[in-house]
């Protein structure tokens, strides 16, 4: 190159000056011109002005590439929630004061709040919360099933204690629980709202919860079958040999009956109030925290009672270390005053029933529980003391139904195996769906909407 440079220099001195100007241009074209990779750190430098990052936006080849980020769910940063005694616990819109309970009202028209707005498909196939094992024991088929919690212990001198629900009363006032007339309505009335049955609250054989947890079976038409939500061992002076033949005499005596509630043709009984279990001495554990001592206290009586697990066992709280005895987990009460919003918390629970059926391989039952609102307020004087855990009284505003539509919707997208609907007739708490002065029958009407949307229109 240089020796014909030199040649051509000798004859034609101006040609060469143009070759010399054509190449510096050259070079310093190229000196400008950025790479591919210069101009991807152009566009994504941290450093660069704040006005080129205000106007910068990501190329579409960029945005189309990014890998997307996981959205978080509501566990990630759980509520607070209460220990068993107090079961867990959402917290909705405006509670009214404990001193100024709400006024009745007239009885609101049928469809004053909106139809339910979730719409998950309940028949999808549930996925699996954990794939830490390669085989999974096989979940039963269970059909959609939504029980409520039942409560027949009521005298006509219960509404006059002013112990009930702050502001209302069963409409058509008050009933005794024994007559069968009443059991017959509240059947009717529950079947007419969707319901699948009861969970009748049962303390002990020849009790009156038992008597007429006998009548609920025999008054039942098809299709509307009822359990037991056993109590036996709370009651005061018992010990554990008395919970074992208090759960032969259910076992033996009602679990054969036609319209005892089933899931996947098993037998099922709830469970509350778990750690109360006495041992043979009738000695409980220190606190609802000692959940080793009642866990053993519970293999040990279900051995005694049901080594085969011929039925389901449910156990009701927030310890999901039951499940080592029990065969699912519910939780009873989905609202305190300590833990607002708590009822967000049921794909949580959900997930330790999950999760334990994959790493143990037992097929385990996920029951998720709805609820009305709350309002207990009465209940704390010192006359109206009774055999619940003491907690401190509180109320919940159903606002109109809308609170009763969120603890739906975060039950609903977790595939519950059923549902636990508290509940039918709890008056003491202000959980009740039968119709009431204040409410009519508002959230009968409500409570089929949902049972409906559940059960997929079916």
């Amino acid at each position: 190159m240089y020796i014909l440079f030199k040649r051509i220099a000798k004859r034609k001195w101006w040609l060469v000056l143009a070759i010399a100007l054509v190449l510096i241009l050259g070079w310093q074209q190229v000196a400008l011109t950025p790479s591919p990779e210069e101009m991807g750190a152009l566009v994504f430098a941290p450093s660069l002005t704040p006005p080129f990052m205000l106007s910068w936006t990501p190329s579409p080849v960029a945005s189309a590439t990014a890998t997307p980020v996981p959205t978080q769910t509501s566990t990630s940063t759980p509520a607070p929630e209460p220990t068993d005694t107090v079961s867990p616990t959402p917290t909705p819109s405006l509670a009214p004061s404990a001193t100024h309970p709400p006024e009745p009202s007239a009885t609101p028209e049928p469809m004053a709040v909106s139809t339910p707005t979730v719409a998950p498909s309940p028949h999808a196939p549930r996925e699996p919360a954990s794939t830490a094992l390669e085989t999974v024991a096989h979940h039963p088929e269970i059909a959609p099933a939504v029980l409520a919690n039942y409560f027949p212990w009521y005298d006509p001198s219960t509404w006059e204690t002013g112990c009930t629900s702050a502001g209302d009363a069963p409409q058509g006032g008050g009933y005794q629980s024994d007559d069968a007339g009443v059991i017959a309505r509240h059947i009717g009335q529950a079947q007419a709202a969707g319901l699948d049955g009861f969970a009748v609250h049962w303390f002990a054989p020849g009790d009156r919860t038992d008597t007429n947890f006998a009548q609920v079976l025999h008054q039942s038409p098809d299709a509307f079958n009822s359990t037991v939500t056993f109590l036996y061992h709370i009651l005061p002076g018992v010990n554990q040999q008395g919970v074992v033949d208090a759960l032969h005499h259910v076992i033996n005596t009602y679990s054969g009956h036609t319209r005892f509630f089933r899931a996947g043709g098993k037998p099922v009984i709830m469970f509350s109030d778990m750690y109360r279990v006495p041992n043979a001495s009738g000695a409980r554990p220190a606190s609802d925290q000692d959940t080793a001592t009642a866990v053993a206290r519970w293999a040990e009586i279900r051995q005694a009672v049901d080594p085969g697990r011929g039925t389901w066992w449910i156990a009701e709280g927030l310890k999901a270390d039951y499940l080592a005895v029990f065969d699912g987990l519910y939780v009873y009460k989905i609202d305190h005053a300590c833990c607002p919003n708590a009822c967000a918390s049921a794909s949580r629970w959900a997930g330790w029933v999950r999760d334990w059926e994959q790493q143990s391989g037992q097929p385990k039952l996920w029951v998720g529980t709805v609820m009305p609102g709350w309002n207990d307020v009465n209940s704390g004087q010192s006359h109206c003391v009774d055999l619940r855990v003491s907690s401190a009284p509180f109320a919940r505003d159903r606002a109109g139904g809308a609170y009763y539509a969120r603890t739906w919707e975060a039950v609903l997208p977790t595939q519950p195996d059923f549902i636990m609907l508290h509940s039918f007739n709890e008056w003491v708490e202000g959980s009740y769906v039968e119709p009431s002065a204040h409410f009519g029958d508002l959230y009968l009407q409500l409570t089929a909407q949902w049972v409906a949307r559940f059960k997929g229109g079916q």
